[in-house]
């Protein structure tokens, strides 16, 4: 187990090692670094070296870098940091390098000049002079900076420049954005992915910012976390490239250095041997690096080292000749090459001056526009201008019987953005639900080879056919048919039928049973404007507009009710109450709803608290298919007045029998509480005692009684009219 765990530690260990960059900053004089590193070229005249960095401070800002099987964007070169060049060697560290913060390393003047770049401190550069041959140079770099974190793309810019003066003393700054003008110099400001604290993509907050030239830019690596580089950020490799006259000495500074304080280093990265003095075919053309050429197109190599050369080409070991797709060009200096092959080139302007260079060309087939792309047209029902497009219908069509899998298919508003895609990288996301601009549009399509070397563009239109019928439209969503007990149609709420609204000579209809345009739901006949169910359902309408052939659907639902048949009123509140409760029964299959005389109408069928006397009680269905109405008389329990005048007419008084109770007991009593009269079922009182006429005058009375199997007493009073 230990061996084990001893073999894996090392392999992480190793992989560790290898995950990043290595830096030399002792063995290299920069003389050396011009000459053996970023130049390497007997043809190039260099002279005159000059440097300056930290060392004053204890800090060497200059080394050597490889890659050193880490993936680094460039595999070997130069490196000018604000601080130690050494400690650039990754991973990303959580601490921020900001190393020379607290010294008085100052800054450069002339990058200060040229970049119009103030508070400078913590400069690094190195300077040469050099002589072309020819009326061009190029060399690569990358920056890197740990203000590429928080908010500080937005404000802080560690600036650099690669300052080329000509003998007269004319200066310009290589190091700028590319495509930018008038030039922009290559800030941390200048290019960035933007700052987005909320990631709302609104750049409204304090603090934020818009990207600025992202398509420049590399990646953010988090503090902490694995990379070649101890740095928060850095750009893509890029290119400074100026011009100059053969002959003349020119003088080049490579210079950088940190913008307001001395927190927070950057470093530029210059790649080795990209400084071309001439002679240099580039990097090999192939689909590994990304950019082989085109079947058809020819590529032309450039030797050029001066005037007076001389200059001998081979093709896969061979000497170009005629039939073998080469043609050579510009007196000797340049090759034209149309087949993918090994190219060679040895070149001679003096006996010091000889180059030799190789580079592997390799072509991809370009795609081929079988059929132009044909316009997509789309419906626009509800007058907005706006619908949702499936761009990738041209595809197919312009592909022919080309794989489709052979290629990288985009979309996008302009010719422009399908003609920058590769480095712009800016297309349309959602190609198959595209949501048009405008009423009439033109869409580009880029068709390209994996690598995004080979591509062909072509157009075609978008156009919405504006049809507002959401307001001509009358058909809801909703409508109610009344039924009878046997299911019969009698009518169609809120309107006898259910109407499109369209103008029935524009359009041809056809009506379906269910939620979908399907064949097998068709009801047969029914092409009218308007149709009349006999069965509740949904139901769908096609319509299509005869002159453009436009069609939407419409979808209702018919929801079936039915009028009340019978009403019948029970009182379900208890003997003896001051005010009834009742209950309504409907007989029928609708829901329905339930009005006591002139009230609210409610969806319980319960009344409360209902006073003695005459009411009327209604039901109707919810959905107005129907009402019917019930009259109800309500009496109290017991007599509250008799009159014993001998006159036949409420000569007594008794508690009459009512369903559902059994009355024991019923005690009278006058208004002190003297026991009058004990009455027993059936009995009655006639208003006397003892044989004598009681007096005109309230009594009480005290009934007990069973209901519900529970025996219960009452209270109340009466009155005795003579």
């Amino acid at each position: 187990m230990k061996k084990i765990i001893y073999i894996v530690s090392f392999l992480l260990i190793h992989n560790l090692i290898q995950g990043q960059i290595n830096v030399d900053d002792t063995s290299y004089t920069v003389q050396e670094l011009v000459e053996d590193i970023l130049v390497n070229s007997p043809c190039a005249k260099v002279s005159n070296f000059s440097s300056s960095t930290g060392t004053d401070f204890g800090i060497n800002g200059i080394g050597y870098f490889e890659e050193n099987g880490s993936g680094f964007e460039i595999d070997r070169g130069i490196i000018l940091s604000t601080g130690r060049a050494k400690s650039a060697q990754g991973p990303n560290g959580v601490e921020a390098l900001s190393e020379g913060s607290d010294t008085s390393w100052g800054g450069d003047s002339d990058l200060s000049s040229i970049t119009s770049t103030s508070g400078l401190h913590n400069a690094t550069y190195i300077q040469f002079d050099f002589v072309p041959t020819i009326d061009f140079i190029s060399f690569d770099f990358l920056f890197a900076s740990e203000e590429y974190t928080q908010g500080f793309p937005c404000q802080f810019s560690d600036v650099f420049a690669f300052i080329l003066t000509d003998s007269s003393g004319n200066s310009e700054n290589l190091a700028v954005v590319p495509n930018t003008d008038p030039p922009v110099p290559v800030k941390v400001t200048t290019i960035n992915e933007g700052v987005d604290f909320n990631g709302d993509g609104e750049y409204t907050l304090d603090g934020e910012c818009a990207p600025k030239n992202p398509s420049y830019y590399n990646k953010t690596v988090t503090p902490g976390s694995s990379s070649p580089i101890d740095f928060n950020g850095y750009t893509k490799v890029l290119t400074a490239s100026g011009f100059v006259t053969p002959g003349e000495t020119y003088t080049i500074k490579l210079v950088i250095a940190e913008n307001t304080d001395g927190a927070f280093d950057s470093a530029v990265f210059l790649k080795a041997e990209s400084f071309n003095l001439g002679g240099d075919l580039g990097e090999d053309r192939t689909v590994a690096n990304g950019n082989p050429g085109c079947e058809g197109t020819p590529i032309v190599l450039d030797a050029n080292i001066g005037a007076g050369a001389s200059y001998s080409w081979f093709k896969n070991g061979q000497p170009v000749a005629p039939g073998d797709g080469t043609t050579v060009l510009a007196g000797g200096s340049q090759l034209s090459v149309m087949q993918p092959g090994t190219y060679n080139v040895h070149a001679v302007l003096s006996g010091e001056c000889q180059t030799t260079d190789d580079v592997v060309i390799e072509f991809v087939t370009p795609p081929l526009i079988a059929q132009s792309p044909m316009e997509i047209m789309e419906c626009d029902i509800d007058g907005n201008g706006k619908e949702l497009f499936d761009l990738t219908a041209n595809a197919s069509r312009i592909l022919g019987t080309q794989n489709a899998s052979d290629y990288v298919i985009t979309y996008h508003e302009s010719e422009e953005d399908a003609n920058e895609f590769k480095t712009a990288n800016v297309e349309i996301d959602t190609p198959s639900s595209y949501e048009n601009l405008s009423e009439e549009q033109t869409i580009w399509i880029r068709i390209a080879d994996h690598t995004q070397t080979c591509f062909e563009v072509a157009s075609f239109e978008i156009k919405t056919i504006v049809l507002d019928v959401t307001s001509q439209v009358t058909m809801l969503d909703e409508y109610i048919i009344c039924l009878d007990e046997e299911g019969t149609r009698l009518n169609l709420l809120p309107v006898d039928r259910i109407a499109v609204g369209l103008v029935a000579s524009e359009y041809n209809f056809q009506w379906y049973r269910g939620e979908t345009v399907d064949p097998a739901n068709e009801i047969t006949g029914a092409i009218q404007s308007e149709y009349f169910p006999l069965t509740a359902g949904t139901y769908t309408v096609q319509a299509i507009h005869t002159g453009t052939g436009c069609s939407f659907s419409r979808t209702t639902t018919v929801v079936p009710s039915y009028p009340p048949v019978e009403a019948v009123i029970d009182v379900v509140s208890g003997a003896f109450s001051n005010r009834a409760t009742i209950a309504v029964s409907v007989s029928g299959n609708g829901t329905y709803e339930y009005q006591l005389n002139t009230g609210e109408w409610q969806s319980s069928n319960t009344f409360t608290a209902v006073e003695y006397g005459t009411h009327i009680i209604r039901v109707r269905d919810a959905y107005s298919c129907g009402e019917i109405s019930v009259d109800l008389t309500l009496t109290a329990d017991y007599p509250s007045f008799f009159t014993p005048n001998g006159d036949g007419w409420n000569d007594s008084w008794a508690i009459p029998e009512k369903q559902g109770i059994s009355i024991l007991d019923t005690s009278i009593f006058d208004r002190h509480g003297k026991l009058i009269r004990k009455l027993r079922t059936g009995s009655n009182w006639d208003g006397t005692y003892n044989g004598k006429l009681m007096p005109s005058s309230d009594y009480w009375f005290k009934v007990t009684y069973i209901e519900n199997n529970i025996t219960k007493e009452f209270t109340s009073n009466f009155s005795l009219i003579r």
